[in-house]
């Protein structure tokens, strides 16, 4: 808040006398305001070539909300992980100062403004975005372990044919990769469903799309579960995770559920 403080000082010096230098003002609001005392200069001078010339502060709490969102998209805290979690969650893992910064910008407010839930779900949101895409990255990762796998089954099988990745194309076949196998009657579909955790234990999160997809080709469906970053394959069969599959009851339906092994 030091920072804050200094930079909220400065800025409001140098739109009143935008022809004085910055280091100037510095040295006339030391000499002449006894508030500016306590104020960190050296970071409110790193602040204000950091922060867009927008934020003037002519409102503190806005401005500092404002500049809380430019810090932390540009740094990315570790406690932006909370944002979806709620306030409280958040404020377990701030330092001090760092509360003492979001209270000071009325985000810690009883009575939240409108404008002030709205930084939160901002906030949230980004950071859901963010996951979002870390989880398709991840699960992208794992359907190439398992094409690379598949090729080299299929070569060591003797079968002349190459899997085919599904989901790249058909992101609702409720399968990823279509591959082959051995059968009385020559080579049969083989299809996989990709999954990846570096959880431990292991998690995994299946859907309803992919289990009715799963017991509609029964013993031509299998699940890859890759354990990551140790690139370790689990092979089940949907009779294997049929055990994990709750029943829909009354009026309940799942949609969706998380396995572990």
């Amino acid at each position: 808040m030091s920072a804050f403080l200094a930079v909220i000082g400065l800025r409001r010096y140098l739109r009143d006398f935008p022809d004085v230098s910055t280091k100037e003002a510095v040295l006339s609001l030391r000499r002449s305001d006894a508030d500016y005392a306590a104020a960190d200069f050296e970071n409110g001078i790193l602040l204000h070539s950091i922060l867009p010339d927008t934020i003037d502060f002519a409102d503190p709490q806005v401005g500092i909300r404002q500049s809380l969102s430019v810090l932390i998209e540009v740094h990315n805290p570790w406690w932006c992980r909370f944002f979806p979690y709620g306030r409280q969650r958040l404020a377990m893992a701030l330092t001090p100062d760092e509360f003492q910064t979001f209270r000071s910008a009325g985000l810690f407010n009883e009575q939240p403004s409108h404008e002030v839930v709205q930084w939160w779900d901002s906030l949230a949101e980004k950071v859901r975005r963010g996951d979002a895409e870390r989880r398709t990255d991840q699960g992208r990762y794992a359907e190439t372990l398992s094409l690379n796998y598949e090729r080299e089954r299929l070569r060591s099988c003797g079968i002349e044919k190459q899997p085919k990745w599904i989901a790249l194309d058909d992101n609702l076949a409720g399968f990823d990769i279509q591959s082959y196998m051995q059968s009385p009657f020559g080579h049969k579909n083989l299809l996989i469903e990709v999954k990846s955790s570096k959880s431990n234990p292991l998690r995994i999160i299946l859907t309803r799309g992919e289990w009715d997809a799963a017991q509609k080709y029964d013993d031509a469906y299998v699940f890859h579960v890759w354990r990551l970053p140790s690139e370790e394959l689990i092979i089940k069969t949907v009779q294997e995770i049929a055990v994990h599959i709750p029943n829909d009851n009354g009026s309940g339906h799942w949609t969706e559920l998380q396995i572990e092994f």
